[in-house]
């Protein structure tokens, strides 16, 4: 993932992140994380965990299905696309009740496959909004978002995705709008 645009106008620390590694070093701030679906469900639970606020900044939406033991786990990797498509509907709506939250969670068909088991938990929790709106630009005290809205924040993880999609769900090599728009702006 590249840095967004005016990113040396942001006063506070950015970091790149792949994997989340509790060093407390984020305790009682405002952290925005940058990146798709994927990235974040893995990095949103560990870092809410010690955050006084965190802003999910959604670049790309992913389906996410619970994490399974091994054997079922291959399984998984082998299951028709509308198999793993209709399992991730229905996880998200067993797990996310609020429709809009429900809605702006909902990928489209070029969406691949995360697991994991607590990011929707994560998300719901009071502390924790997501944002869909493509971001402009950072601004000094945080990100501002196409709609003219200034997210302020202490610190910024962008999360990198690299290998953590377990499994693209249809056609290859078309992004997502939000990702399209993503790359014009940086």
């Amino acid at each position: 993932m590249t840095t967004l645009r005016d990113a040396d106008t942001f006063t506070g620390p950015q970091v790149h992140r792949t994997a989340f590694a509790p060093r407390h070093e984020f305790a009682g701030q405002r952290v925005a994380i940058i990146g798709s679906g994927a990235a974040a469900a893995r990095l949103l639970p560990g870092i809410a965990a010690e955050a006084a606020r965190v802003t999910v900044f959604q670049t790309e939406a992913v389906w996410v299905l619970p994490r399974l033991p091994a054997p079922a786990a291959t399984t998984l990797r082998r299951a028709p696309q509308g198999l793993l498509r209709l399992a991730a509907r229905v996880n998200l709506f067993v797990q996310v009740r609020d429709s809009w939250l429900r809605h702006r969670l909902t990928p489209d068909d070029t969406a691949g496959v995360a697991v994991h088991n607590s990011y929707y938990r994560a998300l719901r929790q009071p502390h924790c909004t997501l944002v869909t709106w493509p971001i402009a630009r950072l601004v000094p005290l945080g990100v501002r978002t196409v709609d003219g809205i200034e997210h302020r924040v202490d610190a910024i993880v962008y999360a990198d995705d690299a290998g953590h999609v377990v499994r693209t769900v249809a056609r290859p090599g078309r992004l997502h709008p939000s990702a399209e728009l993503m790359k014009e702006i940086a």
